[in-house]
């Protein structure tokens, strides 16, 4: 216990920043219901497998741990994140404190990491990317340990983080490269090569890696389909798309953090093979420096090219922001040196960092803590048919869960059979999570065209039973049409289910459809092959 208090004595700032982003995050998760991703995990975590067709399993599974420990609700759901979140925070300190052998610059990277609104966003929101960054950050401290402070067994720890990336999201292969090429271009660390602890700390890897590969063996290879092929089978070539990719990661970091870091990598790189070039010996701090360069290099070129013919969403790049942001005080201190608190106070470059980025994140907490601050069109919908905002979808989720829960009173008992239907992936998901009896929902008719929900597919066999009936649920009043008709006897509409505010206006409208005998015959369009 002693030394644990000299420890968090030494390291007070760290522990304060992790108190304190407990509390703020355990807030802003307690106020918002879930998206349709989220919901969407917790659905996985209620059919637990060794793979999905989107993902590899790891989120399902930490969902499935926080659900079953403290029950079914928004928190319980969102707790991994927020626990993952404040790990990548405290492994950043780590990484900063060894390298840039200074408490002050080590707590300013994590405090700029923490305070970015990308670190917001997947520090409250359950995402396959709170444990990628964190398994990410965390393969990268114990990789600088192994190859740049040669200490060996560390190797194994590392293999036991990219186990654990493999397992979350396929991205996880952009780790690899800046390793390989980093003992591949530096002679020092070349015989590196020629040890054995690497081979084995990728064997390691790949066991733990190996079920979700069985699965997909097992299971027509879907996942790969998915990631490889399926979801961006649509896109093109289209020279607007590295700009949108640029304006995605100003958000995510905030575009002053963006500049800075980019400036940050430069300069760093140049400095140390400047030195390198003048074989100029330098530290094993430089060479650490180095090394986080490279595994930031690599996954930020392979996005941008990338982006020419692929839509990159904001959080794509997420794996390195936590040791870019150790990169922006590594260069401020070879630029001015030791640091000391009036030079924090005076440092303007310091200041505009945390602040542009803590703007952001601060503006999206308040919209997620009280939407209704934002205009009216933004949130109400005129009338019943009309087209709702997105904002609505905010809205209303207790509600029409109750109301399902007591339509199935009258329906779910008649012995022609009964299930539930939804839409698609997201609303159906949102719906099961908040109807108080957290009933099955299936999807029909999912065409060939659908890239996301098709998990359902494979759970859902055998489930919907021929004569048995419908009750199909969307936000659309048309979304019925096209989906359901042609493989049921018969259609029967109930009343639109209407939440409003106390003066009448409609935050939300659910369309609900009974689909009479169900006759079978849908498509199957899970997989490709």
């Amino acid at each position: 216990m002693e030394r644990i208090k000299i420890v968090i004595g030494n390291h007070k700032g760290l522990f304060y920043l992790i108190g304190f982003s407990f509390i703020a995050h355990s807030i802003i998760t307690l106020v918002p219901p879930l998206n349709g991703d989220e919901a969407a995990f917790w659905e996985w975590s209620r059919h637990l497998a060794a793979g999905y067709y989107a993902h590899p399993p790891m989120t399902a599974w930490l969902v499935a741990l926080t659900s079953n420990l403290f029950g079914i609700n928004e928190y319980s759901v969102r707790l991994s994140a927020i626990l993952l979140h404040l790990g990548t925070v405290f492994f950043v300190y780590l990484i900063a404190v060894e390298i840039l052998k200074s408490k002050q610059y080590a707590f300013l990277s994590s405090l700029l990491y923490a305070l970015l609104p990308l670190s917001f966003v997947i520090g409250t929101m359950m995402t396959t990317d709170a444990n990628l960054v964190f398994c990410f950050t965390a393969a990268v401290y114990f990789i600088k340990k192994a190859v740049v402070d040669q200490q060996k067994n560390h190797w194994y720890s590392a293999s036991i983080a990219c186990g654990g990336m493999l397992l979350t999201k396929f991205m996880a292969a952009l780790f690899f490269p800046g390793i390989f090429f980093f003992l591949l271009v530096h002679k020092q660390y070349r015989k590196i090569f020629l040890t054995k602890e690497p081979y084995i700390a990728a064997f390691i890897s790949l066991v733990i890696f190996s079920p979700f590969l069985y699965w997909n063996y097992k299971n027509n290879w879907l996942t790969f389909q998915f990631n490889l092929y399926v979801r961006h089978r649509e896109e093109g070539f289209d020279f607007i798309k590295p700009a949108e990719f640029l304006l995605g990661q100003s958000l995510a970091a905030s575009p002053v953090v963006l500049v800075s870091g980019a400036i940050a990598l430069v300069y760093l790189l140049i400095l140390i093979y400047r030195a390198k070039v003048k074989n100029i010996t330098i530290s094993k701090e430089k060479d650490a420096l180095l090394l986080l360069a490279y595994f930031i290099v690599f996954p930020v070129l392979y996005f941008g090219i990338t982006s020419i013919g692929v839509e990159i969403a904001p959080h794509w790049l997420a794996v390195v922001f936590p040791i870019w942001m150790i990169l922006i005080l590594a260069a401020f201190k070879e630029r001015y040196g030791i640091l000391d608190n009036r030079m924090i106070l005076r440092s303007k470059m310091i200041w505009a960092n945390m602040l542009s980025a803590a703007i952001i994140s601060l503006t999206l907490s308040v919209v997620v803590l009280f939407p209704k601050i934002l205009p009216d069109k933004l949130i109400y919908t005129p009338k019943i048919n009309d087209e709702a905002p997105i904002i609505s979808h905010y809205f209303g989720w207790k509600e029409i869960g109750k109301h399902i829960d007591h339509i199935m009173v009258d329906w779910k008992d008649r012995p022609e059979g009964f299930f539930l239907s939804a839409e698609d992936y997201s609303l159906a998901a949102m719906l099961a999570f908040y109807t108080p009896s957290h009933p099955n929902f299936y999807l029909l008719n999912v065409t060939e065209k659908v890239v996301h929900g098709k998990t359902y597919l494979l759970w859902e066999k055998g489930k919907k039973k021929i004569g048995s009936n419908v009750l199909y649920i969307s936000d659309r009043p048309d979304a019925y049409k096209n989906r359901i008709p042609k493989f049921f006897k018969g259609m029967k509409h109930l009343e639109p289910f209407v939440v409003k505010e106390d003066d009448g206006r409609i935050l939300r409208t659910f369309y609900i459809t009974i689909g009479l005998h169900y006759l079978g015959g849908e498509p199957d369009n899970l997989s490709f092959w």
